[in-house]
């Protein structure tokens, strides 16, 4: 992609799979208008792998990041506690 711009997407979406060997992961965007009362699947729009360890260094770089965020703009990013629920997380896991 040299001399290129580099695609810019907005997901609401992702989905994370993990294999011994590497990551995956799946960024999608939900319909703008979907049918009441029915669950669409996202459109898939783009995948990222990489390895387990640069997965690991990403994610504590990204937590740090938030993390600064928050202390910084004294606006904590709250998370609906059925969010939480529904992936099975807690506030201690923050």
């Amino acid at each position: 992609m040299a001399g290129s711009e580099v695609p810019d997407f907005y997901a609401d979406q992702f989905r994370v799979n993990v294999a011994p060997f590497g990551c995956a992961m799946t960024f999608g965007l939900s319909d703008a208008h979907p049918s009441p009362g029915q669950m669409q699947p996202a459109q898939d729009i783009a995948r990222i792998r990489m390895s387990l360890e640069h997965l690991k260094v990403m994610t504590m770089l990204l937590k740090r990041q938030l993390k600064a965020y928050e202390e910084q703009s004294s606006a904590p990013i709250n998370i609906p506690r059925q969010v939480y629920n529904s992936l099975g997380l807690s506030q201690e896991d923050w």
